[in-house]
């Protein structure tokens, strides 16, 4: 798939399905809109609180970026990244 966003440049994008202490998904939310690579982020109903499309240039830096900037915050419990295939 092709980025034209980046240059034309592929990225590797994932989800990052998020469970939170209780009460601090909307706390959350706001503090993670400045994410470096966030996409998209929605708050929801169900196994998880929170999901976030990340996208890096590649999968060293997408583990980067789950691991020093979405766990750092103190409210999250767990995290599961799913990367997205890219098939071309």
């Amino acid at each position: 798939m092709m980025d034209y966003h980046t240059g034309g440049k592929k990225m590797v994008k994932a989800y990052i399905l998020i469970n939170v202490k209780g009460g601090t998904e909307y706390e959350l939310f706001e503090e993670m809109m400045n994410i470096p690579g966030l996409e998209e982020i929605s708050l929801v109903w169900g196994l998880f609180d929170l999901i976030l499309k990340v996208q890096a240039e590649t999968a060293n830096a997408l583990d980067k970026l789950v691991t020093e900037e979405i766990r750092k915050y103190n409210n999250i419990s767990s995290t599961m990244t799913m990367i997205i295939r890219d098939d071309e």
